[in-house]
C-alpha cells in the first residue's frame, strides 16, 4: 500500500502523436499512467500544424483521470513536463495561442533558411548559431511567421516551443531550459542565456523569448483555475523541465559522458552524451546543452522512422481492415530476410537531417524486381531507417567521444524483428529499456525530482532504468549489411540531381 506521506510526481511527455501522463515515487518508480490521442493538421504540400489548445486539453484532461484513479493516497508535490521540440508556436502574454504551432515536420521555413544562408553563410551560421540551420529549425520558423504572418508575429508577447507552451499554461510564466534554449540557436554556452548579438544577427527579438533557467528550477505554481481542473493545491510547484531529446536520455538510463540512447519513434533520434561540448568537423551541427550542467548532448536525427513504416502500412493496405497485426508485419519482414536481392529504400519521406541535411531530398526504392512483394518492401523500409542510423551514428563517432552502450527506448522498441535488425546493422548492442514508452516521461519527472531535493542528481536513474532485453549483433547478419550499406551510402550522391535539378554540378 502506498504511504500516504510519500511523495510523488506527475509528469506529462506530450509527443506528436498524443500525450501520456505519468505519476512515479521519487525513486522514478511509476506508479500509474495514461495516454490521450490528438493530430496533425496538414497544410499545403509542406505546412505540418498543430492545434495548441487541444494538445493542452488533453493533456489536463489526462492528468485529471489520472489523479483522480491513484486517490488520495498520493500526494502531488511537483509537476514537471517535457515535449516534443523544434517547434514554434506564438502566444500573448497569457500563453493564449495566436495561431496553430508549427510542427517539427512543417517545412515552408525552406525559404526563410535559404534566405538566411544568403545574409549568413554557413561558416558564419555554425560559428554564431553552434549549426547550420534548416527550414526545420526554429530561426527561420520564427523568421518565416515573421515574413509570412506579420499581424501574429507582431502580437505575440513570446514565441515558444511545444514545452515551453504547456509550463506557460500552468504557471503563466514564459520559462525554457538549458537544452532548449541551444535548441533555437540563439544560446550562449558559457552564458547559459540568450545570445543577444545572435538574435541581432538574425533578426530576432529577444525579448519575445522565454525565461532561461536550469532544469530543475521551479517555474512557478499551478495557476488558480489549472489546480481546480487537475484536482490539485495550487502550491504544487512546476519545474522547468527538459525537451524530449533530454528526457528520453534521462529515461532511458544513458546519464553518463559516452552513453548514448536511441529513440525509435515517429521520428529516430540518437542522444549521444559528452563530457565537454565537442565540435562537428564538418561544422556543420552543434551539441544541445543538458540537464547536467557538467555535460552534453549530440543530437542527431533521423526525420522518418516509425513513420516511414507506419506509410509502408498504409501504402500497402494492412490497416484497412481495423488495427494493423504487427505479428503478422514481422513475420512478412522475417520470411523476406534471406531474398532481398539488393533491394534499398532511402528513408528520406520529409527530408533528411544527419548526414546529409537536405530538406528538399525524398524517398525511393532503389532495385524493385518483378518478384518483390509486400513483405519485401516492409523489409527495405525496415533496413532503410537502420542504414540511415549507422550512417548518423558514423558522423556521430566523428566527434571523438567514445560510446560506450546504446539504450534503445521508444514505441519501435517494441517490435523484436525491426530492434534486431538495427543492432545487426549497427554492429553493436542495443539494451532495451523496460517500459521504453516511459522514458521521457520519467526523464521529465526526473526534473522534478532532483529539483525537490528528493534525489541529489540523476545518478538515479542508472538503477531505474532497467535494461528488458539485450540485442546482440548477428555476425553473418552484420558482414552482409556492411556491403549493402556500402552501396546505401552511395544513393544519396546518386539521386542529388533529382531533388536539385537547377543546381547543375553545384552542391
Amino acid at each position: 500500500m502506498i504511504s500516504s506521506v510519500a511523495t510523488h510526481f506527475l509528469a506529462f511527455d506530450v509527443g506528436t502523436s498524443g500525450v501520456k501522463v505519468v505519476v512515479v515515487d521519487a525513486d522514478g518508480a511509476l506508479v500509474d499512467s495514461t495516454y490521450r490521442a490528438y493530430g496533425l493538421l496538414m497544410v499545403g504540400d509542406a505546412g505540418v500544424e498543430q492545434d495548441l489548445g487541444r494538445i493542452i486539453a488533453s493533456s489536463l484532461e489526462a492528468a485529471r483521470e489520472l489523479v483522480d484513479r491513484v486517490g488520495s493516497t498520493v500526494a502531488i508535490s511537483g509537476i514537471s513536463v517535457t515535449a516534443q521540440m523544434f517547434n514554434v508556436v506564438a502566444v500573448d502574454e497569457r500563453g493564449r495561442p495566436l495561431g496553430p504551432m508549427l510542427s517539427w515536420l512543417d517545412q515552408r521555413a525552406e525559404g526563410a533558411a535559404a534566405t538566411l544562408a544568403k545574409a549568413m553563410p554557413p561558416a558564419e551560421q555554425f560559428s554564431r548559431l553552434n549549426a547550420v540551420v534548416s527550414g526545420k529549425d526554429v530561426v527561420p520558423k520564427i523568421l518565416w511567421l515573421r515574413d509570412e504572418r506579420p499581424d501574429l508575429y507582431a502580437a505575440s508577447a513570446k514565441l515558444l516551443d511545444c514545452k515551453e507552451a504547456v509550463v506557460m499554461h500552468l504557471t503563466g510564466v514564459a520559462v525554457t531550459d538549458h537544452a532548449g534554449a541551444s535548441a533555437y540557436r540563439l544560446f550562449d554556452q558559457a552564458a547559459r542565456n540568450w545570445d543577444a548579438e545572435a538574435c541581432r544577427a538574425t533578426g530576432i527579438d529577444p525579448a519575445k523569448l522565454p525565461t532561461v533557467c536550469a532544469a530543475t528550477d521551479v517555474a512557478g505554481h499551478l495557476l488558480p483555475e489549472v489546480a481546480q481542473q487537475l484536482g490539485l493545491g495550487k502550491d504544487v510547484k512546476v519545474y522547468v523541465g527538459v525537451g524530449d531529446v533530454p528526457a528520453s536520455q534521462l529515461g532511458s538510463g544513458a546519464v553518463d559522458p559516452g552513453d548514448l540512447h536511441v529513440s525509435l519513434g515517429t521520428a529516430v533520434y540518437f542522444g549521444l552524451a559528452m563530457s565537454e561540448p565537442r565540435l562537428d568537423p564538418r561544422r556543420r551541427l552543434g551539441v544541445l546543452a543538458h540537464p547536467d550542467p557538467s555535460q552534453w548532448i549530440l543530437w542527431l536525427e533521423i526525420a522518418t522512422g516509425g513513420a516511414a513504416l507506419a506509410w509502408a502500412v498504409r501504402l500497402l493496405g494492412l490497416d484497412e481492415h481495423g488495427p494493423v497485426d504487427y505479428a503478422r508485419v514481422e513475420q512478412m519482414v522475417r520470411d523476406s530476410a534471406d531474398d532481398m536481392d539488393g533491394l534499398l529504400f532511402a528513408p528520406w519521406l520529409s527530408g533528411e537531417r544527419v548526414p546529409v541535411f537536405d530538406d528538399s531530398a525524398r524517398a525511393a526504392f532503389v532495385g524493385l524486381g518483378l518478384h518483390h512483394g509486400p513483405g519485401h518492401v516492409l523489409r527495405a523500409v525496415m533496413e532503410g531507417v537502420a542504414f540511415q542510423m549507422r550512417w548518423a551514428l558514423e558522423y556521430a563517432v566523428d566527434y571523438g567521444q567514445a560510446v560506450t552502450r546504446i539504450r534503445a527506448v521508444g514505441g519501435g522498441t517494441m517490435g523484436s524483428e525491426w530492434t534486431q535488425l538495427i543492432a545487426d546493422v549497427l554492429d553493436r548492442p542495443l539494451e532495451a529499456v523496460d517500459q521504453p514508452q516511459d522514458a521521457a516521461a520519467v526523464g521529465a519527472a526526473a526534473c522534478a525530482i532532483v529539483g525537490s531535493g528528493a534525489q541529489p542528481d540523476y545518478a538515479f536513474l542508472r538503477v531505474r532504468a532497467a535494461v528488458m532485453r539485450t540485442y546482440l549483433p548477428n555476425e553473418s547478419r552484420t558482414l552482409e549489411y556492411s556491403e549493402r550499406y556500402a552501396r546505401y551510402c552511395k544513393l544519396y550522391e546518386a539521386l542529388y540531381p533529382m531533388y536539385h535539378p537547377t543546381s547543375g554540378d553545384e552542391e
